[in-house]
């Protein structure tokens, strides 16, 4: 399979490039070459290399600053899923979207499953709601693909890193630890979720959307604290009210995953696997891309 990637170099991406490695042949255009709100250049893009799928796998991420540049985040987000579904469309290929659990107001404690109602509580919800839409309206055939607390050796380029790393630099720094523990969502391996992402594709999985967190669920301080226990590491951990935020996150936003079954495929392996594996190979480096 001839597979182009939008955002290749980032957590994601990363990843995307490993998992894929020796299976299809992947490519991944550099920033410059495709910026996702630049129809023209992505559809040049796309056209030039005629894939058969099309991962838009570019996003602008951090909530806070999508609250303060919203136009930014729905340019980003929204826009450039438009742009990256139709260069897709043009190129007879299959169109790929990343979205988030954040598309969820979270009052349902007992999870989401694929096709809930969205009712995003922030200016970053709202964005990637509106990018699922504009994936299915531009292409016939897309894959929505959602994800939840993102954890990459590559870190996450819009927030410097990422928690599991941001808590291991504190317990090292010998910091008091202060983690939310009454927001609940599904931690997701990006190594894990590139698998399934691929496996989708490789099952020529229907239209619509999937969830591909991994299975389980903990508030951010439960995750903090097998962080610490997995590494092995003493740290200074203790709970706390999420209280008021500058920007509203949902309390719970467990993705259930009702559609690997009916495909024949396992469900994901349970978050704490992924996050031994993770710390097992934190020294790995990401490939080049190219």
């Amino acid at each position: 399979m001839r597979i182009l990637i939008i955002g290749g170099s980032g957590q994601l991406g990363s990843d995307f490039l490993k998992v894929a490695a020796g299976r299809h042949e992947v490519i991944a255009p550099p920033h410059e070459q495709a910026d996702v709100t630049d129809g023209q250049a992505v559809e040049r893009v796309v056209l030039e290399h005629r894939p058969q799928v099309v991962v838009n796998a570019a996003a602008f991420h951090k909530v806070e600053l999508c609250e303060q540049d919203p136009a930014r985040a729905f340019q980003v987000n929204a826009v450039g899923a438009w742009n990256s579904a139709r260069a897709a469309k043009a190129a007879g290929a299959r169109a790929v979207f990343l979205s988030s659990d954040y598309v969820f107001d979270g009052e349902e404690s007992g999870g989401y499953r694929e096709d809930d109602p969205t009712r995003p509580l922030s200016v970053y919800g709202a964005s990637k709601v509106a990018g699922e839409h504009a994936t299915r309206i531009a292409c016939p055939d897309p894959l929505i693909v959602r994800g939840s607390g993102l954890f990459g050796h590559a870190g996450s380029s819009g927030k410097g890193g990422n928690f599991v790393e941001t808590m291991l630099a504190k317990a090292e720094a010998g910091e008091a630890i202060s983690v939310v523990d009454d927001q609940v969502f599904s931690p997701t391996s990006t190594h894990d979720l590139a698998e399934r992402l691929l496996l989708l594709l490789e099952h020529e999985a229907p239209p619509g959307i999937y969830h591909a967190a991994n299975s389980g669920s903990c508030s951010w301080h439960g995750l903090a604290r097998e962080v610490f226990a997995a590494a092995g590491v003493s740290a200074d951990l203790s709970p706390r009210p999420a209280g008021e935020q500058p920007v509203r996150r949902p309390r719970c936003s467990i993705l259930l995953d009702t559609k690997s079954a009916p495909l024949g495929l396992a469900p994901s392996r349970p978050w704490q696997e992924a996050l031994r594996w993770y710390l097992e190979h934190r020294t790995a480096s990401p490939p080049a891309v190219s």
